[in-house]
């Protein structure tokens, strides 16, 4: 409990240190741009699963309709 509270403080004021903000924000810009064509492919992917989902539905909407 005593070891978790000063690990908990220790990052606080280590988040409040500007160098450490600074080098914080280089590492998540780099993970960010290695990120990013795997965030597209996806984005593709679910846009693509999501447009064909949708065109299914309504075809079978319009077929129910027209059982009626």
């Amino acid at each position: 409990m005593i070891f978790r509270k000063l690990v908990v403080t220790a990052l606080g004021y280590a988040a409040r240190n500007p160098a450490i903000q600074k080098q914080a924000k280089k590492i998540a810009t780099e993970a960010a741009l290695k990120a990013k064509p795997a965030l597209l492919k996806g984005s593709r992917v679910a846009g693509k699963k999501y447009r064909d989902l949708k065109q299914e539905v309504k075809k079978n909407v319009e077929e129910f309709k027209k059982e009626k």
